[in-house]
């Protein structure tokens, strides 16, 4: 069989990517191919919204299907063949395309040997059998440091579970948030029951012998609960593309159009790493900008991809939403309303914003992203006031 365009990967940028194709052309066929059994989802909820106010039925998105594509689920692709432009999968379907888009992602990182009781979010599957594991108040380890375990660490304790939160950095968000800020985070995660535990790491989990699991971390501690939410970072779904002979650093190497090694094949979202940096840009809003542009660009537009995406959480009852290189090791100007509850972080190299964090400070990134072009250099006087809430 023959589409005009087929998507390999059907996650948000895919989704995204069906948007694109569709701003160009209206009637080429699409199809979409997934090796999860369910359609395109949002996966950000999975760490947050979905454990607080937000229904299963909300987390599905459908703009493949408005638009008329294809949807294959729980195919896995097995070949490209990119001087033939053809694919095959493990059911033994061979497809020829125009255009292939690579939008395969990333999966968690995880331990070796490690049991059932340890869950890796990620995926609705995992969410489904989490949430089912945590329907009564339980003891529950987080590991790691980042997103996902900021995140769990905070709904869980909100939904009343006990939370040991074990993160390799000195205090949470190290090297991300300022100390006034930090302190502030910290205390916040301390008041609802967080137990931190700092400055190490868990090596494995096994099955306790009295039930539960206990975690053993490298400087000598052990620690024990019902079960084990791990966030250990992520690795990229890049094989097929190492298979088909593309560029991989790792994940897929794409140029400023999207295009990989191969002519008539582009990589998007979390899989695609940009040369001549190769950084991985792990975030919704990337995910969603270029896997538009992809879609864009296959269908004939000449669009390079420049966006700066941002990011964004919710811890309690704080949020923020953060743009560019939000990094301490920067030169740091605080500009706050209110001391670690409401204000403005900006990140400086040699005079330049290199990124901004809205702390309590909502739909500040447009100015942001307007700060972060100016080519001159700045003083830290004449950054206050420049984002605030209510501001236009």
């Amino acid at each position: 069989m023959e589409y005009e365009y087929v998507i390999v990967g059907a996650g948000m940028a895919a989704d995204a990517a069906v948007r694109g194709i569709r701003r160009h052309d209206p009637k080429g066929r699409i199809l979409v191919i997934g090796d999860e059994p369910y359609p395109p989802y949002q996966r950000p909820p999975l760490s947050k919204k979905l454990w607080l106010d937000m229904r299963m039925e909300q987390v599905w998105l459908d703009g493949w299907k408005r638009r008329g594509a294809d949807l294959w689920l729980h195919t896995a692709v097995t070949r490209i063949e990119p001087q033939h432009r053809r694919l095959m999968t493990r059911t033994g379907s061979t497809v020829q395309y125009g255009e292939l888009l690579l939008a395969t992602g990333v999966r968690p990182r995880r331990w070796d040997d490690a049991p059932d009781a340890v869950y890796y979010v990620g995926d609705v599957a995992t969410h489904v059998r989490l949430f089912q594991a945590l329907a009564e108040p339980r003891q529950v380890i987080v590991v790691g440091g980042g997103f996902i375990g900021s995140e769990m660490a905070a709904v869980l304790s909100t939904r009343g579970h006990q939370v040991t939160w074990v993160l390799p950095q000195a205090y949470p968000f190290e090297g991300f948030f300022p100390p006034v800020l930090a302190d502030h985070v910290a205390a916040a995660y301390q008041q609802h029951g967080v137990q931190l535990v700092v400055g190490s790491w868990v090596e494995r989990v096994e099955e306790n012998p009295g039930g539960g699991v206990r975690a053993h971390l490298k400087d000598g501690r052990d620690i024990r609960g019902d079960l084990v939410v791990a966030g250990l970072g992520s690795e990229f779904n890049d094989e097929l593309a190492k298979a088909a002979g593309l560029a991989t650093g790792p994940g897929i190497v794409v140029d400023t159009w999207l295009k990989t090694a191969a002519d008539h094949v582009w990589a998007a979202g979390d899989v695609a790493v940009m040369a001549p940096h190769h950084e991985p840009m792990w975030h919704e809003d990337h995910a969603l900008t270029q896997g538009r542009v992809a879609g864009e660009n296959m269908a004939g537009a000449k669009k390079p991809y420049t966006h700066v995406p941002f990011f964004y959480s919710d811890l309690y009852d704080d949020g923020y939403e953060a743009i560019g290189r939000c990094e301490t090791r920067y030169e740091v100007v605080e500009d706050w309303v209110v001391p670690g509850r409401e204000g403005v972080v900006y990140y400086l190299d040699q005079g330049r914003v290199v990124g901004v964090l809205n702390w309590n400070v909502w739909d500040g990134i447009p100015k942001a992203r307007d700060i972060m072009a100016e080519e001159h250099p700045w003083e830290a006087r004449d950054l206050v006031g420049k984002i605030r809430n209510g501001a236009s």
